[in-house]
């Protein structure tokens, strides 16, 4: 007679296991027997409909080989994978269940919204290197972005590195780059890719960016942009995280203008939730950039600076310090500002308040302190609230209220405050395939409308092409975006 559940072999795991009852090892077979190997070591096979399920993870398969001594799983035949980050299928494998990783070979998976095909793929579900993979997005059979990579890894769940990647638009051979980034979850711009720029000012241009992890902890960041009738920009910037979680690379005195990216910064939902973050030393070099949402027309700033930047958490509320020493200095056409040299200490804090039904109340406070060599110092504060409306999972609309002061002034106007008092909309629509965003800020004390943002986006599953407007100072951007979520 077949059995069930082996009670056999459930009475010779309770005399190998010692452990509490929430993190029990739970089997199922049809059959089973024990094996002792060479070295006297005793392994339980395990055959017919098997399921093997620790911690919410599941292992599934027709064939076995449990090892509880060293919390190992061994088969030579095709399995299954299941746990919260998806499913993960392939032909064989080495799996040691308490540490959540393994080695697998001949993969087919489905993680955190990204199909990959991978000759093998050894770690956990959140931290992986796989070889001679193909990636795609959202859609395994019909994706409109594929990405072959002689080798592909994930960090902390969030971040896909590829090695030598060949893109393939439609079937068709796009670009091949030596390394490629693709963010998860959509918790900052998914994959840089090359794209035109335009303004008054410049004329057409050329941008790219490239991120590269180094190691476990630490990030590179280097952008470019050329163009036709101005001089280029060049940014560098690193990043080590000192502890767990991801380096923080963005610019934390631009967050107040949401420069890091066009894209998400007509979107209302990304900067809800705090992203896994670690204390990060992070240094700069920058020539010459055009801040997108720069002030003034031909505005270049250069930038040379160290940093030490700590997330920060309490209370369900979340933010970020930063302390920064460096050089700035700013260009209007040919006209240059000195060199100074500074000493910044900056802050962020989101902190929801209430919530009832489609409606919630935050409140958002920025605060800055900078001191100028020979010169003084400036700082401000700048408190905002905001209510976010979701009547529905498609339509978000944020409206805030802030209201800024400050002492002292600043030699620079990257740094100085737009609107002491400020009233913003900001909205994001999806119909189908298309998207929508807009940005309104004005000034309450001048009663001008000093800021309009307008992006449309369409999505062919999960291929985004999206053209970005910005009425003063003129901006024009035309972008394609991988993603790994669908509407």
């Amino acid at each position: 007679m077949r059995l069930i559940v082996v009670v056999g072999c459930a009475l010779w795991l309770l005399a190998c296991v010692c452990a509490q009852p929430a993190d029990a090892l739970q089997i199922r077979a049809l059959n089973y027997r024990l094996q002792r190997t060479p070295e006297g070591e005793w392994l339980l096979e395990l055959v017919g409909k098997v399921s093997i399920e620790y911690q919410g993870r599941r292992l599934v398969g027709e064939r076995f080989l449990l090892d509880t001594e060293n919390a190992q799983v061994r088969s030579d035949a095709p399995f299954s994978l299941i746990a919260d980050e998806g499913a993960l299928n392939g032909q064989r494998m080495e799996y040691f269940y308490e540490q959540g990783r393994g080695r697998f070979e001949e993969v087919q998976a489905n993680l955190l919204g990204v199909y990959l095909d991978a000759a093998s793929l050894e770690g956990d579900l959140n931290n992986f290197t796989a070889q001679s993979v193909t990636v795609s997005t959202c859609d395994p059979l019909r994706p409109p972005i594929r990405i072959r990579a002689s080798s592909v890894r994930l960090h902390q769940g969030a971040r896909l590195t590829l090695r030598n990647a060949q893109l393939f638009l439609y079937g068709r051979p796009f670009l091949a780059l030596p390394y490629l980034t693709v963010r998860v979850r959509e918790t900052a711009e998914v994959v840089s890719l090359p794209s035109p720029v335009y303004s008054a000012e410049t004329g057409w241009g050329a941008r790219i960016r490239l991120e590269l992890p180094v190691g476990d902890q630490a990030v590179v960041q280097a952008s470019a942009i050329s163009y036709l009738r101005a001089i280029p920009e060049t940014r560098v910037a690193a990043g080590v995280a000192l502890t767990e979680g991801d380096p923080i690379l963005g610019e934390p005195e631009l967050r107040l203008r949401f420069e890091q990216s066009a894209l998400y910064n007509l979107r209302v939902s990304p900067e809800r939730t705090s992203p896994p973050r670690g204390l990060t030393l992070r240094g700069e070099y920058a020539t010459n950039i055009r801040p997108l949402f720069a002030p003034r027309e031909r505005l270049r700033l250069s930038r040379r600076e160290l940093g030490l930047i700590a997330p920060i958490a309490y209370c369900g509320g979340f933010g970020e310090i930063s302390l920064r020493y460096g050089t700035v200095s700013e260009r209007i056409g040919n006209l240059r500002t000195p060199t100074r040299t500074r000493f910044t200490l900056e802050g962020d804090w989101m902190q929801p308040l209430w919530r009832d039904g489609d409606l919630s109340l935050h409140t958002h406070l920025w605060a800055s302190y900078t001191h100028y060599v020979d010169i003084g110092d400036y700082q401000w504060i700048r408190p905002q609230i905001e209510v976010l409306w979701q009547p529905r999972e498609t339509l978000l609309v944020m409206a805030g209220y802030a209201r800024a002061s400050t002492r002292g002034a600043s030699p620079f106007l990257t740094e100085q405050l737009r609107a002491r008092r400020e009233v913003s909309l900001r909205t994001e629509y999806r119909q189908g395939n298309l998207r929508l965003g807009a940005l309104l800020k004005y000034d309450v004390e001048n009663r001008d409308l000093y800021d309009v943002q307008l992006l449309v986006g369409w999505r062919d599953r999960c291929l985004e092409p999206y053209l970005f407007w910005r009425r003063t100072p003129s901006a024009v951007l035309i972008g394609v975006n991988l993603t790994t979520l669908n509407f």
